[in-house]
């Protein structure tokens, strides 16, 4: 008897786990198929759209974002956690003065790119300026991206490749802000590169 009640669990267990695998990939397809949409036709397309791209009902959707504001936060996490992940790619390696320089020029590659996926993210947070909950999304990815530059500078003065009388935090700040003068001033490569790698440059 009791080892029939744990077959009985082990297969719940494992049932449950299948169904949560499946909702997962789901949901990563939806959202596939959200950032494509969105990035040819604009935060403007609907429901139906994405859903018809996905293979799936309107109410798949429905179900993993609740509503057409919850797939474009979703969508705007991972346009966010999607552009992290290749600049962070972009500056593993070297100095820490390296690293923060391959931040500043991996920024303005990516940025100048023009492709429809930095369009979108261009959009998204230009939207943010008028969605608290987008901007609440901004504000957490703007703390985690100075606590990554700060680190940056803090590695590179353990190196010896940044002044040690610097403050980090306030290093990280200019190199933020050189980022953010790439996002504004998209495709003019030279010049915005030119300004993030002077900042490092005087340190």
């Amino acid at each position: 008897m009791r080892f029939s009640h744990t077959v009985r669990y082990v297969n719940v267990v494992a049932e449950r786990s299948t169904r949560a695998a499946a909702a997962q990939l789901t949901r990563a397809r939806l959202l596939d198929a959200a950032i494509a949409r969105f990035a040819a036709d604009g935060l403007e397309a609907s429901f139906d759209t994405v859903a018809a791209d996905a293979g799936v009902t309107k109410g798949a959707l429905y179900h993993h974002f609740a509503s057409k504001r919850g797939l474009v936060e979703a969508v705007y996490r991972e346009a966010i956690q999607r552009h992290a992940a290749r600049v962070v790619a972009a500056s593993s390696s070297g100095t820490g003065r390296e690293r923060l320089l391959g931040l500043v020029a991996s920024s303005v590659e990516l940025y100048s790119s023009g492709t429809p996926f930095y369009r979108l993210l261009a959009q998204l947070q230009e939207a943010a300026s008028r969605s608290p909950s987008l901007a609440t999304i901004a504000e957490r990815s703007q703390a985690n991206q100075l606590a990554y530059f700060t680190a940056a500078v803090a590695r590179g003065q353990r190196d010896g490749s940044i002044r040690a009388d610097l403050d980090p935090e306030a290093l990280a700040l200019v190199v933020r802000a050189a980022v953010r003068e790439v996002r504004a001033r998209t495709g003019v490569h030279g010049v915005a590169a030119g300004a993030g790698e002077e900042d490092v440059a005087a340190t």
